[in-house]
Formats: structure tokens, C-alpha cells, sequence
């Protein structure tokens, strides 16, 4: 099982689910056996990124008056500057959650120098500072603090996660819908993580489908955390290429949609006068 089979595993599970959803009339939380409970969220997605901390805060400003009460910022620039920038956020919001990202940016020795002053902020959690298959180098980084580690995007399948429970240091896991199986897998996945108390919380991919679906998971798992929320600008796939998939409520909070299955509809047209090209793609 490779990555690109377990992304289209994934989107066919995904499907598959939709269709049982309409075929019954039940949103797909209720199918999986939740409720319609809010589910935190935080404002994250290809967003917040490596600017000067006054203009971090500037962009940041927009999505704390709308609601949300936890942001995820990009790390893995210099050490001094990603500081720099949580310094300023924490100063600016002490009561705000503060969760971090490096994209595989870092080095271990940039996670000795980073993790002192991600414990006196009280960061919730350093996202992927080295790439899924490094897990010696997650269990050094470990040892450098309190802070604690979260993977899961880029990790394919409850057997890749068995590793990672095996190993107990990455404490968050962050599957994600679209690429670690589809939702079909990720239930396993999070139950494996919900018998040693570890949460979930899944990585969003850019599409308002694999959203809208994420927060019918989480309110169908014991375990589930927050709701990536993609506050990207002009993201054509979220806006666009779906009907609405989820609101940010004045608590900060997100609900599942309640129209049968995931609850979003396909536009066909905008997939013809969008086709799919040869390359790379992250969607």
C-alpha cells in the first residue's frame, strides 16, 4: 500500500459513504452513529504564515473577531523569527490557543533550540517538524520538552499509525480523510488512538468536501479535537467547487452539515471547466 493508493482509496471510500448517506436520507454524522454537536475550530489551512508579527496579527485579527479561539501558525523559518512571531501572538492573545505547524521545516537541532520557548508559551502542539518517515528523529525530539508532537497527514493507513502508536511519541495524530484511507479508515484509526487516550484531530485537506466530511467524523469519535478550519484565500476548491461546507460560529465552534450524506453538493460544471492536469497535486 503506497501513498497514491491510499489516496484513492480514500476518495472512493469517501463516495461510497455519501451515497449510503443519501440512499438513507441521514447526514453522515448520524450514520456513523453521532450527534449534532459543535465541534471547536481553528483557523489554520495555507494561512498565517512567515510575515512580521504585526502583520501576522493583522491577518490574524479578522478570524478572532469572527469567532474562532484557536489559530495555527507556520513554523520552520528561522528559530529566532518563529519566536518571535508566537511571542507576539501569545502578548497580543493570552487567551487564544496557540498550535503551530513546520511543515517538515525543521531540524532536530532546531527543535532543541525551538521547544523551551514553546513550553513557556504554552503552545498546544509543533505539527510535522520532520517528515513522517524520521521516527528516530521523533523520539529524540521528544525528549526536548513538554510540547507535544502531532503527525498523522502523511501517514497512509492504520498500519503506518500502528508504528506510530508503537513508537508513543507523536501524542496527536492527524489523519486525514482524503489521504490516510478515507473515512472508513480513519475511524479505525482514530479508535486505535482513542484506546490509549491519544486524540484526533484530522489534517484538512483544500477541498470543502474532505471538510464538511472531518467535522461529521468528529462528531461520531470519542476522541475527535479540533476542525482544521482553511482560512486560505481564494481557495476555489472550498468556495467554489462544492456548495458551503461548514460555518464558523460566534463560539468559535463548527456543526456538521445536515443534508443526507456528507451534506455538500458537487458542481459538475466547475469540474469540466476545471479538468484535472499532469502534475503534482495537493487538493
Amino acid at each position: 500500500m503506497g501513498a497514491g493508493a491510499s489516496l484513492a482509496m480514500s476518495g472512493i471510500d469517501m463516495a461510497l459513504w455519501d451515497i449510503r448517506g443519501k440512499a438513507a436520507g441521514w447526514p453522515l454524522y448520524r450514520l456513523l452513529g453521532g450527534g449534532r454537536r459543535p465541534i471547536p475550530a481553528y483557523a489554520g489551512g495555507v494561512a498565517l504564515g512567515y510575515q512580521e508579527p504585526a502583520a501576522l496579527l493583522d491577518e490574524m485579527a479578522p478570524h478572532l473577531a469572527a469567532g474562532y479561539r484557536a489559530v495555527k501558525l507556520r513554523v520552520g523559518d528561522t528559530v529566532a523569527a518563529d519566536i518571535a512571531r508566537m511571542e507576539a501572538t501569545r502578548k497580543a492573545h493570552p487567551d487564544v490557543e496557540i498550535l503551530t505547524d513546520a511543515n517538515i521545516g525543521y531540524t532536530i537541532e532546531d527543535v532543541r533550540r525551538v521547544m523551551p520557548a514553546m513550553d513557556a508559551l504554552g503552545i498546544g502542539w509543533l505539527e510535522e517538524p520532520f517528515p513522517a518517515y524520521d521516527h528516530h528523529l521523533y523520539r529524540q525530539a521528544a525528549g526536548y520538552g513538554r510540547t507535544p508532537l502531532a503527525a498523522g497527514e502523511n501517514h497512509f493507513t492504520r498500519y503506518e499509525f500502528n508504528r506510530v502508536l508503537e513508537d508513543g511519541v507523536i501524542r496527536i495524530w492527524q489523519g486525514d480523510l482524503s489521504k490516510s484511507g478515507g473515512i472508513t479508515e480513519c475511524l479505525r484509526i482514530a479508535a486505535m488512538g482513542s484506546a490509549f487516550k491519544i486524540p484526533f484531530h484530522p489534517h484538512s485537506s483544500m477541498t470543502g468536501v474532505n471538510q464538511a466530511a472531518s467535522i461529521h467524523l468528529l462528531a461520531a469519535i470519542d476522541n475527535g479535537g479540533y476542525f482544521e478550519a482553511d482560512i486560505s484565500t481564494a481557495n476555489k476548491f472550498r468556495d467554489e467547487m462544492c456548495s458551503t461546507p461548514w460555518a464558523i460560529r460566534p463560539d468559535g465552534t463548527v456543526l456538521p452539515n445536515e443534508a443526507p450524506g456528507i451534506g455538500v453538493e458537487v458542481d459538475e460544471d466547475w469540474l469540466r471547466a476545471h479538468p484535472a492536469i499532469e502534475g503534482p497535486g495537493y487538493v
